[in-house]
């Protein structure tokens, strides 16, 4: 009986391979995508690329993941927020979802904001969740809302919806409604973090004093004096009009006239 166990063929393809690789004497990573096939004792010792719904992530197995399957020692790259079922085809919703890859969340939802599509809205209530279950995984002590950013939007096909529409002499159109899964990967910008509030909130909090500022350190600009105001005297040459007197001041060119106009009277 043993002897017929050995010589029936392998049904297990990652034990085939090893099995070869065992016979060849070579090491090799072994790529699958088989989450859910158990790790048997032959597999210790060989590594292999599993897949993650996104890519392949190498994994060395010892005599601890024995009896566990790929998916438990490699778990799965899950979104930040995802929604499903949207009456939106992923062609359209592909195409808003370019816009608002790689930048911060703020400018992101300024942008679907302002977009006439209604794509555009689900993306928005999406990226809203998205920075919702962020902040409530990892709390707003070690994370500043201003500080992510929208690594990638993923867009997947979801079932087709399949209706007639009657036309004019019994002929009947075909009517297909297309759905899509949204999902949304966020994403922290390198070297963020609220440490140096959190440091001066407890410096104060201590007693210490808090370090000034560059705006503090800087000195005042002088301001240069008023110049005084030229009145209308100076202005006009002549005397100033004091108070209590009606005569107005005469200049010499007006006193050549009169007396030119006397002497011809």
């Amino acid at each position: 009986m043993a002897q017929e166990a050995q010589d029936r063929p392998v049904k297990d393809r990652l034990l085939k391979q090893v099995q070869a690789l065992e016979a060849a004497e070579k090491s090799k990573v072994i790529k699958t995508r088989e989450r859910q096939a158990k790790i048997r004792p032959e597999f210790v010792g060989h590594t292999f690329a599993v897949f993650t719904g996104e890519g392949y992530t190498n994994v060395h197995i010892d005599q601890d993941m024995v009896g566990r399957t790929f998916g438990k020692v490699a778990p799965r790259t899950a979104p930040t927020a995802r929604s499903r079922y949207i009456s939106v085809p992923e062609r359209k919703m592909r195409r808003v979802a370019e816009l608002v890859q790689g930048m911060p969340v703020e400018k992101a939802l300024n942008i679907l904001n302002f977009t006439p599509k209604i794509a555009a809205v689900h993306i928005a209530r999406t990226l809203k969740a998205a920075v919702a279950n962020k902040l409530s995984a990892e709390g707003t002590s070690h994370l500043n809302p201003e500080d992510l950013f929208v690594a990638r939007v993923t867009v997947e096909a979801g079932p087709t919806a399949k209706r007639i529409q009657f036309q004019s002499m019994g002929r009947v159109y075909r009517i297909r409604k297309r759905y899509c899964h949204l999902n949304v990967f966020l994403g922290e910008r390198a070297g963020a973090g609220v440490e140096p509030a959190v440091k001066a909130t407890k410096a104060l909090a201590e007693g210490e004093a808090a370090p000034e500022t560059a705006t503090a350190k800087a000195p005042r600009k002088k301001t240069a004096p008023a110049k005084p105001r030229k009145t209308l005297g100076s202005r006009l040459g002549g005397t100033v009009r004091k108070a209590g007197k009606t005569k107005a001041a005469t200049t010499p060119k007006a006193a050549k006239t009169t007396k030119g106009r006397k002497s011809d009277a």
